[in-house]
């Protein structure tokens, strides 16, 4: 696993990892765009929403659209792992149960609290939502990624991280969450926001920078994952079907 120096050079180094995850998989084509506009556009505008209901300015409903959901969604999946049940899910809510569930969201006293209204949508689970929380408030809520959590709890070569098997709940999520604020203290990070990209951007370019070999196994409809992936032969077992995940 990564050490503090590692992850510094990945954090720099994260505009390329998302070059890389990009032009690993066409369903990630995007990858480059949709975090543009996660962090440029949407942070900005959810924290001016917030400042504004503050001051009694703007309409206390309106922290977050459906639009701005799917297209969060879009992000997190075009980052990740490549599940499509879930965009269309996350698509099936309506613009009134949305708003509802963020504005619940915004007055919970507690982050899990904000969590819980916001796993109450359709196809939101702990790491969509904390996708949300962590564009309230970048410094204290991270982002749950695959590669976050399996490095989160892990400083250095033969350590083997805080995740184990990865889990999307709620006590994940928790654990997640204090084991990011503890390295973040530990090892001086501005904020979990920073940290959660150098694991991601670690990862990435672990998987991804090798010459361009690796192809994402989700993308199974192009020519180049078809040419690598082997053949079974006739007497080898089906894998056992595994079900979808309503939410994540």
């Amino acid at each position: 696993m990564p050490s503090h120096s590692e992850l510094m050079t990945a954090l720099d180094r994260y505009p390329a990892a998302l070059e890389l995850r990009a032009a690993a998989s066409a369903r990630s084509a995007n990858l480059v765009q949709l975090d543009t506009w996660y962090r440029g556009s949407l942070f900005p505008v959810m924290k001016e929403r917030m400042t504004a209901e503050e001051n009694e300015e703007a309409d206390p409903g309106v922290r977050m659209t459906k639009e701005e959901l799917v297209e969060l969604m879009e992000w997190k999946l075009a980052r990740g792992k490549w599940r499509p049940r879930l965009q269309s899910l996350v698509a099936s809510n309506s613009p009134a149960s949305v708003r509802a569930a963020v504005e619940k969201a915004a007055r919970a006293s507690t982050a899990q609290g904000a969590l819980d209204a916001l796993c109450a949508l359709s196809g939101v689970g702990p790491a969509t939502a904390s996708a949300v929380l962590a564009a309230w408030d970048p410094e204290t809520q991270p982002f749950m990624s695959d590669e976050a959590m399996d490095g989160a709890a892990a400083y250095g070569a033969g350590e083997p991280g805080g995740a184990g098997k990865r889990e999307y709940t709620v006590k994940a999520w928790r654990r997640y969450t204090e084991e990011m604020a503890e390295r973040r203290d530990k090892e001086g990070w501005k904020s979990v926001e920073d940290l959660e990209k150098a694991l991601w951007s670690w990862a990435v370019e672990r998987k991804y920078g090798g010459g361009g070999e690796a192809v994402d196994v989700d993308d199974a409809g192009s020519k180049s994952a078809q040419r690598k992936a082997p053949k079974k032969r006739a007497s080898e077992p089906a894998e056992p079907g595994t079900k979808k995940r309503k939410s994540t």
